[in-house]
């Protein structure tokens, strides 16, 4: 793919007025995303000789008042500069305006080679701006980027993430288009995909100060008007040096592969890795939650407190060899204050008559803890007489104070604490308004919690955030995991985590779906409801990557069904990535064709390092109509030499290839989900393809299959718990075969295929 910049310039003096010139000039290239530059500050955005993007009005508030560009906010001069950073050599050109007493700096910045196909839009405050509100706190109160929606557009999709849970509850889909645009924005929007149906697609979004900058889709009725960029409407003030930075990301390989290379570049910038995902122990390892949803939220076992049921489910799950190594506490256990946001972060005696450090050592479970908006009363802050500063408002209050969370840290470590849910982000950002009208206090607000975690050992799950907090996650690496959908309710929709997961995988956090029911009937539960979804819920938490959390009454645990997310000792057998909507999926949701009605998601284990096996798994649900899924609709790129097989018919293989498509048809419901296995073949004569653990949701997983080697024999090295029994199966010339494998007292074990033998290590 390349990026082609085209600057038509009106005088060749830079550094004086400019006039406007016309739009005469253009570039012709074969592909590739096309900037057209214009030294009078407008500009558009072309795929493969198409425009797909006109610049609308750039403006800033300052003052008290709305500059627009071309009447109050005035191009003194139109610059350009050049340099060279971690992406490579880059050149930009600078359209510096004043607005009122403000001067401000609108640049577009692109890179000078292929490997970088993205443009970085800036607004820069040299002196700072006062009187900056736009009067709505979901307008914003500057624009650049910001582009028209104009009649006569070409045939375009979007997908627009909004709303809470990592922008999956409003999240809409639909056609890009004078009438038809209904995208998210203010405080509840979000990254915008546009796309054809083809594969090119653009990702806009915030590049950096995320909680303070958002997306206005200014309109009548949601008909044309203009998408803009800026710092959110309520904020005020804007300091000196002040930088909005807004990123326009081309992929042409479809939404999924550019979603991805957007996620890599905005990781890259902020150096983010996996260092403190892949070490969560809430992520790699079975837990027992007690969240909405689950059986003992916000209720107990009969006549007994928290304390005894939590016991009793410890007890429980070790007879019948359910190797949870955590337990999810919810905000049951702490005390509330006014607008019931918490008032102490500790456990009240009603609870825990014996306090959490004892019901830790009873039951020797590390503890993930729920936390929710801090009440105006908390007893921590300076106001009503603790030790922290916070910001008090009427009914809520936000810490500001980072030895706040170090004493909630270090406290929470003596009783179990290994992970820290921060739920209903959206209500305490949008309920305070010094993080509304402040452009600093919400980012510093979530810089002091993840500061202090990492300080701690402690790892972080996000829930109720908005696409905003979300991206701020990108600096805060111990923000591990998230909430991808709304809370479970047995026998609802809240699985359906394939579009959101896209968004989550892209920023580096592993994806949460909530707690769920393993068997169908739960006697006495609180909501009166009961789950016919179990499988499905099951799967869906396993192939998510996020934590897999259980939530059943005693005495009512599908063992069998549980296991299978994981090995003897708890670790969870995932894939190499989260499961995600394919790009058909959402070409239909979004233009009415094209693609499967309902769930079909797709991903994939890699095993081993040096010429790396791939194994694809697909996953379809709920559908509605019959779609042929080849290898390249998967995502899984024109492969050859691969065999397809079910979960429910391993014995059943088939050549797979985007000759030889599998069909996805109605038949793949809720309650009779289709799972299916994609294999390479690693031998031909016999023709050999590892079908793996079949027991398991995910049969080859990186966690169980360490590598895979061929020469003489096909030898495969297993992992697990010490004298776990493995059994292995493969299809030889069409018959299934399976080794029975007893690890050895490491853990570890060789199964040669051909001479049919397990040597544990």
């Amino acid at each position: 793919m390349f990026l082609y910049v085209v600057i038509i310039l009106s005088v060749l003096s830079l550094g004086h007025s400019v006039q406007k010139p016309g739009w005469d000039s253009w570039e012709s290239s074969s592909e590739g995303l096309i900037i057209n530059i214009n030294t009078n500050g407008a500009y558009s955005i072309g795929v493969n000789n198409v425009t797909w993007l006109n610049s609308g009005d750039t403006f800033f508030f300052a003052n008290g008042k709305r500059n627009v560009a071309g009447h109050d906010l005035k191009l003194t001069q139109t610059t350009a500069d050049g340099g060279v950073d971690k992406f490579g050599e880059w050149t930009r050109t600078n359209f510096h305006y004043t607005a009122g007493t403000s001067q401000i700096i609108a640049a577009i910045k692109t890179y000078n080679n292929d490997s970088t196909p993205f443009v970085i839009f800036s607004q820069q405050y040299v002196n700072g701006a006062n009187n900056t509100g736009a009067g709505n706190v979901d307008y914003s109160t500057s624009s650049f980027p910001g582009f028209k929606i104009e009649k006569g557009t070409p045939a375009l999709g979007y997908l627009s993430y909004g709303g809470m849970m990592f922008g999956d509850t409003e999240k809409k889909m639909g056609s890009w288009g004078y009438s038809t645009t209904k995208i998210n924005y203010g405080i509840k929007g979000g990254p915008l995909a546009l796309f054809d149906q083809t594969g090119n697609t653009i990702i806009i979004s915030s590049a950096n100060n995320f909680m303070s900058t958002s997306v206005w889709h200014e309109s009548f009725l949601d008909i044309g008007g203009s998408v803009h960029w800026g710092t959110m409407g309520g904020v005020t003030e804007v300091p000196p040096g002040h930088v909005v930075e807004t990123v326009l990301y081309y992929h042409n390989g479809g939404i999924n592969k550019a979603m991805e290379g957007w996620g890599e570049y905005l990781r890259s910038r902020y150096n983010r890795d996996d260092t403190y995902v892949k070490s969560d122990l809430t992520i790699n390892y079975l837990g027992y939650w007690t969240d909405n949803g689950a059986y003992y939220y916000y209720k107990t076992e009969d006549k007994n407190n928290y304390q005894q049921t939590i016991t009793d489910v410890k007890k429980y799950n070790d007879k019948v060899k359910i190797p949870y190594r955590y337990i999810q506490y919810d905000s049951w256990w702490y005390y509330k204050g006014r607008a019931n946001g918490v008032k102490t972060w500790v456990s009240r005696p009603d609870v825990f008559p014996q306090g959490s450090q004892y019901v830790f050592n009873q039951t020797g479970l590390p503890v993930s803890a729920h936390n929710r908006y801090w009440s105006s009363d908390t007893t921590y802050a300076k106001q009503n007489g603790g030790d922290y500063n916070f910001i008090v408002e009427l009914l809520l209050a936000v810490p500001m104070d980072e030895k706040l969370w170090d004493h909630l840290f270090t406290e929470g470590r003596k009783w179990g604490l290994v992970s820290y849910e921060q739920d209903w982000l959206n209500d305490e950002f949008f309920g305070m308004k010094a993080l509304t009208t402040d452009i600093n206090n919400a980012k510093v607000w979530l810089t002091l919690m993840g500061k202090s975690a990492r300080k701690n050992g402690i790892t972080i799950q996000y829930c109720m955030s908005n696409s905003r907090h979300a991206m701020q996650s990108l600096e805060l690496p111990t923000v591990t995991q998230a909430r991808v959908s709304n809370d479970y309710s047995p026998g609802q929709d809240q699985w359906k985590i394939g579009i959101s997961s896209i968004f989550a995988y892209a920023m580096g956090v592993a994806p949460f779906k909530d707690n769920f029911w393993s068997t169908t009937n739960q006697s006495g539960n609180p909501y009166g409801r009961s789950e016919p979804y179990n499988g499905l819920n099951a799967v869906v938490s396993t192939l998510s990557t996020g934590p897999v959390g259980p939530s059943d009454k005693i005495g009512l645990s599908n063992v069998s069904l549980i296991m299978r997310c994981c090995n003897d000792d708890g670790l969870i057998l995932k894939p190499s990535k989260p499961a995600t909507a394919i790009d058909s999926q959402i070409y239909q949701a979004a233009f009415g064709s094209g693609g499967p009605i309902g769930e079909v998601w797709t991903t994939y284990s890699n095993i081993g390092f040096i010429d790396a096996r791939h194994f694809g798994i697909i996953l379809a649900a709920d559908i509605q109509n019959t779609f042929q899924l080849t290898p390249t609709l998967a995502g899984f790129g024109n492969i050859t030499g691969y065999k397809i097989f079910s979960m429910d018919n391993p014995g059943k293989l088939t050549d797979f290839s985007d000759k030889s498509p599998v069909s996805i048809t109605p038949a793949c419901s809720k309650i009779e989900f289709c799972l299916y296995y994609v294999s390479p073949v690693i031998k031909t004569s016999p023709e050999v393809v590892i079908l793996g653990e079949l027991s398991k949701w995910v049969p080859v997983s990186p966690q169980r299959v360490k590598e895979i080697n061929q020469s003489d024999d096909i030898i495969i090295t297993i992992t697990g718990k010490q004298n776990e029994s493995v059994t292995f199966s493969f299809s030889v010339d069409g018959i299934i075969r399976s080794i029975n494998c007893i690890l050895g007292s490491s853990g570890t074990a060789q199964i040669h295929v051909e001479a049919m033998k397990c040597l544990p290590d």
